[in-house]
C-alpha cells in the first residue's frame, strides 16, 4: 500500500576518496580510539562509530579546512552540527547519536592525551542536543489485526512466518535477537510463571554494553507460540533433510541454511501487504508489552522478562491510550460523587 512505509531522507556526504583526503593525524587518533573501544563494544557499535567519525572528518575536511580535531572550536562544532539539521536533515535521534559519538571521542582523546595535549577538553557538552520528538508516525497495532496477518499467512502456505510472528507477538524480542532462538533453547517442558510462558533452557544474546553485549533467559508466551511452533517443526526437519543441512537454528532459508537478521526482515517487509499500517519489527516490541499490560501484568513483571534495567521502559512501550488504561481512582471519584 502506498504512503505506509516510513520514509528517511538520507545524503551520503563519504567517498573512499575523500577518506584518503582527511587530515592523517586525524585518521591516527580514530584509529586508535577505535581499537580501544573495541574492546569495551560490540563489533556493531565498532562499525556505528567509525562511520560516525569518518562522516564527521569528511565534513571537516571540506567544510572545516581538514582542521586538526584537538584544534576545533566550539563554533565549529556548532556549524557541523547546524549542517546536520539543515542539509542532511537529521533528526533529534540521529543527531543524539552523533553527539554521544564525538563525545566519547573527545573524553578518550582528553584522558589519553592529557600529556600532550593538556589543553584539550571535551566541548560536547557545550552543543546543545534538540529534544526528542516523534519523527515518524508510530504504528499501533491491535490483536484483530495482527491475527488477521497470521491468517493471511497462513493461506498462503508460509508456517515459518507464521511461527515467527507467533514469537515476536508472545515474546517481544527485537529483531536482532529472533536468529539466535534455537530449537535446543525451546523445550515445552521448561516453563514459568504458572506454566503461562515458556522459559529458553538456554541464555541468549540481546543488546547490551559490552563486546558481546549481555546474555539473559527468554520469556516466551507459551499458547501463543507453541501450536505454531509444532507445526513448523516438522517441515524446517524436511528441509534440512532435503539439503543436507544440520544445525539448530529455528529460522532457516529455502536451502536449510540458519536465517540470518536481513532474511527476516525481508519477510516482515512483506507483511505489509495484509495491513492497512505499516509493520516495522519494533512495531512488535511495542505489541507485546502493550498487551502485558491490558491482560493485567505489573510493569515490575514486564521489566524482568524483557530484561529492561528500569520499569520506566515499560511506559515507554506500552500504546494504551488515556482512555484504555485502568484508573484505580475513578473508583474514588464515583464513591465521592454518591455521597455528595
Amino acid at each position: 500500500m502506498v504512503g505506509k512505509g516510513r520514509e528517511t531522507y538520507r545524503k551520503i556526504i563519504t567517498s573512499p576518496e575523500l577518506t584518503a583526503r582527511i587530515n592523517s593525524e586525524n585518521i591516527k587518533l580514530m584509529e586508535r580510539f577505535l581499537k580501544n573501544f573495541a574492546t569495551k563494544r560490540s563489533p556493531k557499535s565498532v562499525i556505528v562509530y567509525k562511520s560516525n567519525l569518518t562522516m564527521f572528518f569528511t565534513w571537516n575536511l571540506t567544510e572545516n579546512d581538514n582542521t586538526f580535531f584537538c584544534n576545533i572550536r566550539k563554533i565549529e562544532l556548532a556549524e557541523f552540527f547546524d549542517y546536520c539539521v539543515e542539509v542532511l536533515k537529521w533528526n533529534p535521534n540521529r543527531f543524539s547519536q552523533m553527539h554521544s559519538c564525538l563525545s566519547s571521542f573527545s573524553t578518550w582523546i582528553e584522558n589519553m592525551y592529557d600529556d600532550k595535549y593538556p589543553a584539550f577538553r571535551n566541548l560536547l557538552p557545550k552543543i546543545e542536543k534538540p529534544v526528542k520528538d516523534a519523527v515518524r508516525k508510530k504504528s499501533v497495532f491491535t490483536k484483530e489485526e495482527l491475527d488477521k496477518l497470521m491468517d493471511w499467512l497462513g493461506k498462503i502456505d508460509k508456517p515459518q512466518e507464521q511461527c515467527l510472528l507467533a514469537l515476536m507477538m508472545s515474546s517481544g524480542s527485537r529483531v536482532s535477537e529472533l536468529p539466535r532462538f534455537t530449537v535446543d533453547s525451546i523445550n515445552e517442558n521448561s516453563t514459568a510463571f504458572e506454566d503461562l510462558f515458556l522459559e529458553t533452557t538456554e541464555e541468549i544474546q540481546i543488546k547490551g554494553r559490552g563486546v558481546n553485549g549481555k546474555k539473559e533467559l527468554r520469556y516466551i508466551i507459551k499458547d501463543t507460540f507453541l501450536p505454531y511452533y509444532k507445526k513448523w517443526l516438522p517441515i524446517r526437519e524436511k528441509i534440512m533433510k532435503e539439503n543436507n543441512k544440520s544445525h539448530n537454528s529455528i529460522f532457516i532459508t529455502g536451502n536449510g541454511s540458519p536465517a540470518q537478521t536481513t532474511t527476516i526482515r525481508s519477510w516482515i517487509e512483506k507483511w505489509d501487504n495484509v495491513l492497512d499500517k505499516h509493520l516495522y519489527p519494533h512495531s512488535l516490541r511495542h505489541y507485546f508489552v502493550t498487551q502485558c499490560i491490558r491482560m493485567g501484568l505489573e510493569p515490575d513483571f514486564v521489566k524482568e522478562i524483557i530484561a529492561w534495567s528500569s520499569s520506566d521502559m515499560v511506559g515507554i512501550y506500552n500504546d494504551m491510550t488515556l482512555r484504555e488504561r485502568n484508573w484505580k481512582g475513578l473508583d474514588k471519584l464515583k464513591s465521592a460523587l454518591e455521597k455528595s
